[in-house]
């Protein structure tokens, strides 16, 4: 069941893209209630799986991956809306691939674990990214740049934290 759901979310990105396409202006109000509902079902779907002892290797790589999909659909899509230029989307982007990178890259080398700035700097994204498809108010915006930086200081702490020296805990920028 939490995979599918996983997968559901996976599905429902080229609707969102369409959606985003299709908007008129500098927000897009139908996807952004597409896009509330996938990320809730991300949190659901974790939920399910760890109650339910049914975690997965598919589940371990395809819902963070899903999570950066939809966040990358929706970036590209605000950017082509003309509601953010391309900075601030680039960094959060840039995060989503670097996290990705390291993924690939140490797996099964170093145990990497979520730590509580990487939960609040994708919760944070995934709001005002949510938020900012919905409506153009200038508090959206802070807290857009907010999320930005929180995807900065993420990095920079991952980063900070790294050492290629075998199997210690590493946090992660993701959440």
């Amino acid at each position: 069941m939490p995979n599918a759901l996983t997968i559901g979310r996976l599905a429902a990105l080229p609707l969102i893209g369409w959606m985003l396409l299709r908007a008129d202006g500098p927000t897009a109000p139908a996807a952004a209630w597409v896009f509330a509902l996938v990320a809730l079902t991300d949190w659901f779907d974790g939920r399910l799986a760890r109650s339910l002892g049914a975690e997965s290797d598919f589940g371990r790589v395809a819902d963070p991956l899903a999570d950066r999909l939809l966040v990358a659909v929706a970036l590209i899509g605000l950017i082509g809306l003309g509601r953010y230029g391309w900075p601030g989307p680039t960094v959060i982007l840039a995060r989503d691939v670097l996290v990705i990178a390291a993924v690939v890259l140490l797996r099964g080398r170093v145990r990497v674990q979520v730590d509580r700035l990487g939960k609040v700097s994708s919760a944070a994204v995934m709001v005002a990214v949510g938020l900012s498809l919905l409506n153009s108010a200038k508090w959206i915006d802070v807290l857009f740049w907010i999320a930005v930086g929180l995807s900065v200081a993420s990095v920079l702490r991952y980063v900070a934290t790294f050492s290629p020296s075998g199997s210690e805990t590493k946090h992660s920028p993701e959440g």
